[in-house]
């Protein structure tokens, strides 16, 4: 059963998400598309043909995607990580009718204003969407966006040439996209009900950490993602808690060797 579309206006309220920014025209995925702006009242039964629509142009809509044309981009409003229709409920329909993935919309984002986490995490997107110009990474936990954010600047330094954009769009195809079309990371999602490919890409990313300082060395994704792979599928209950606990008792081991390579060897510093 199509669920009921949400209302804009009382997501907006809800959250205080009141200060608009414009993304532009990007890529949205249309099952992150949850919502209308001012009609959700008008399709009980969702974005579908009959409902609220007019079945003969949702028709017309899905040839044309069946003949291969490029409809104009519909227009959305984004608060968190819903999008929400202001304008382009017919060619919603028939993108999803035609078999599509995605839709080209120009998205508007409104900023939610509380402290709750997930708004929190919310106007952390937007920062890391507008510095990197990397639209479709979806992340759930505080902290992970500055944290990719700062993975995209080694790649950057490491590279020394071109803009953060370009560094972050290389970083991007040649670090990102393999990881999370590996057969291996499929597998690892799969163990992760209710998070994304990008908040699995950050823990794996994360593990690649724990490896290379215990290595001494950048043991690279493709090592990384096995182990983890590995670890996740020991006996027992709680592998993944197991694995934090590793990693949290990594850290203090870490900065303490960062401090004493930074320390003077001669004796005279300080």
């Amino acid at each position: 059963m199509t669920p009921r579309l949400k209302e804009f206006e009382a997501v907006q309220r809800a959250r205080g998400a009141l200060t608009a920014r414009p993304l532009g025209v990007i890529p949205v995925p249309l099952d992150e598309i949850v919502g209308s702006v001012g009609r959700a009242r008008y399709f009980p039964k969702g974005l579908r043909s009959g409902s609220g629509l007019t079945p003969s142009r949702v028709k017309r809509l899905v040839a044309a995607l069946d003949r291969g044309e490029v409809l104009p981009p519909v227009q959305l409003y984004r608060i968190g990580h819903e999008y929400f229709v202001a304008d382009g409920h017919h060619r919603v329909a028939a993108a999803r009718l035609a078999g599509a993935a995605d839709i080209d919309a120009d998205v508007t984002v409104y900023l939610p204003e509380t402290h709750r986490p997930e708004d929190i995490v919310a106007r952390e997107r937007v920062r890391f969407e507008q510095r990197t110009g990397i639209m479709t990474i979806v992340l759930h936990e505080v902290g992970q966006y500055p944290k990719l954010e700062r993975w995209i600047a080694d790649h950057a330094r490491q590279r020394q040439r071109g803009s953060f954009r370009s560094a972050a769009r290389e970083w991007y195809a040649r670090v990102y996209t393999p990881a999370v079309q590996d057969p291996r990371f499929r597998r690892v999602l799969g163990r992760f009900p209710g998070r994304s490919p990008g908040d699995v890409f950050v823990y794996v990313g994360d593990h690649k950490w724990i490896m290379s300082k215990a290595a001494g060395r950048d043991v690279g994704m493709p090592a990384a993602l096995e182990d983890f792979e590995r670890r996740l599928a020991q006996p027992g209950p709680g592998a993944f808690a197991r694995w934090l606990e590793e990693l949290t008792a990594l850290l203090p081991r870490v900065a303490r060797r960062t401090l004493r390579a930074a320390r003077p060897r001669d004796g005279h510093g300080g």
